[in-house]
């Protein structure tokens, strides 16, 4: 079956770009055959005269040649569509629409572009499903865009979410019956593409999601205090002040956490990798109010005491001196892992 896959990519963010990645081999490994819909929520920013310079001189660094390698040899695409209207006019062809996973269903994040990601183009004969859509946040705000996405999701022969909260949500407001499934990244228990050996390296990673000064300062003084080398796996430089000119490969970071002993982050992809790989870790609060998701997984995996809500609590808690025990958590995992990958075969059998 040919695969339209619509979801948020293209952001050089190591999450979005693996979920993207995930999804596509997941695809793939049920024999279909997958395109992403090649449209960037990035497009809508429009820069200033400096910022555009700033982009050009940007698209020549090692930064970008890194992730434009990454895309080119993992994410096939459909043409590229530099605006809504372009995707209207000439949508892809397609056998099934699929949208997922990641915060698609966010209009904070998806802001002008929020209608797409609830696959309001294309003929109404194309088969439409959600997998691991995610709303991210716990309670609906967005009652103006209610009306329009109840008889949008209504147009879909399956919906999955990624976090109850959001099950709750689609049955709540929009009268929609969706199951809660895994993350895509979290439907492999291994990554040999990106990291064939496994091996301590001695190393405490973090993983800011943006400038963290608490977070970076903190792992540092950790990583001497347990004789790691500190390791930030989200390390920018940049040249002339504000271009960004390196940054760590996406298989890299990857690499980075699958040989960390101790890992400490906010992010949920942070998560999903430490229980790939079975890391030890933990895990700041959100700071954006998005945490729902974090909370969510780590409950199902009887984890919740690995959240903090401060680098305070963290040392105060001190979780590198009580291991998690994966004989316990992977067989929970497991289990998440084969209902999810049952209902994304299901979805496109039915």
């Amino acid at each position: 079956m040919k695969v339209a896959l619509l979801t948020i990519w293209h952001e050089k963010n190591y999450g979005a770009e693996l979920q993207a990645y995930a999804t596509i081999k997941a695809l793939k490994s049920l024999g279909h055959n997958p395109y992403m819909i090649n449209i960037h929520i990035k497009d809508t920013v429009k820069s200033t005269f400096v910022g555009k310079i700033a982009n050009i001189i940007e698209y020549f660094t090692p930064a970008t040649y890194k992730f434009n390698r990454f895309w080119r040899k993992y994410i096939p695409v459909t043409k590229k569509y530099d605006n809504i209207d372009e995707l209207y006019s000439h949508p892809p062809v397609a056998d099934c629409y699929i949208v997922g996973s990641d915060q698609v269903w966010n209009p904070d994040i998806t802001k002008k572009y929020w209608k797409i990601f609830f696959l309001d183009f294309g003929s109404n004969d194309i088969k439409r499903i959600s997998y691991a859509s995610s709303i991210g946040v716990n309670k609906w705000m967005y009652d103006r865009y209610t009306e329009s996405i109840h008889k949008l999701l209504h147009n879909f022969s399956h919906v999955t979410c990624r976090e109850e909260t959001g099950v709750e949500i689609l049955r709540e407001v929009f009268g929609i019956g969706a199951n809660c499934v895994l993350d895509p990244t979290l439907l492999f228990d291994s990554y040999d593409e990106f990291v064939p050996k496994r091996k301590e390296n001695k190393t405490l990673v973090y993983y800011p999601l943006s400038e963290d000064d608490e977070l970076e300062s903190y792992c540092k003084e950790l990583a001497y205090k347990l004789g790691l080398k500190p390791v930030n796996t989200n390390k920018k430089t940049t040249i002339l002040g504000k271009v960004l000119f390196n940054r760590v490969a996406v298989e890299d970071w990857v690499n980075n956490i699958a040989n960390a002993n101790f890992v400490v982050t906010r992010s949920f992809h942070g998560l999903a990798f430490c229980l790939i790989f079975q890391r030890q870790f933990a895990i700041l609060q959100s700071r954006n109010g998005r945490g729902t998701r974090l909370e969510n997984l780590l409950s199902k995996l009887n984890l919740s005491n690995r959240i903090y809500c401060s680098t305070a609590q963290i040392d105060l808690c001190k979780p590198w001196e009580e291991t998690i025990d994966y004989s316990k958590i992977t067989p929970l995992l497991e289990s998440l892992r084969q209902q999810s990958w049952n209902i994304l075969k299901k979805m496109f059998e039915e």
